[in-house]
């Protein structure tokens, strides 16, 4: 009788994967940017805006935050405790970058560069 429900349940998984997979959950854009999230691996980095009448600055600041199985998420990545991180207060540069490994965890930071 547990047999049959661990293979039950090992089925439901398996189906709730490929139903992800295929649906498009497991390879969403980032940001709305058009490259999108591997399935299995990724490791994307993608510029989020960039002041043209700015210097590129001498300070960084970096903010992440972490997902694991889609379900636990934690962290800070927005871009004012990035600027906070490296005391930029003229931001120039907002970088992204995402990496994933098949859906089990996850990060996304965010990358500020200025002065």
């Amino acid at each position: 009788m547990m047999i049959h429900t661990i293979t039950k349940f090992g089925a439901l998984m398996g189906l709730g994967l490929a139903l992800s997979l295929a649906s498009g959950c497991a390879s969403t854009p980032i940001k709305g940017k058009p490259m999108g999230t591997g399935s299995v691996y990724s490791d994307v980095q993608v510029n989020d805006r960039t002041d043209a009448n700015a210097a590129m600055g001498t300070k960084m600041g970096e903010s992440c935050a972490t997902a694991i199985l889609g379900v636990i998420s934690t962290g800070d990545a927005s871009v004012a405790t990035a600027a906070r991180m490296a005391g930029i207060t003229k931001i120039a540069v907002v970088d992204a970058y995402h990496s994933n490994i098949l859906g089990v965890i996850s990060k996304y930071c965010t990358r500020v560069l200025g002065e």
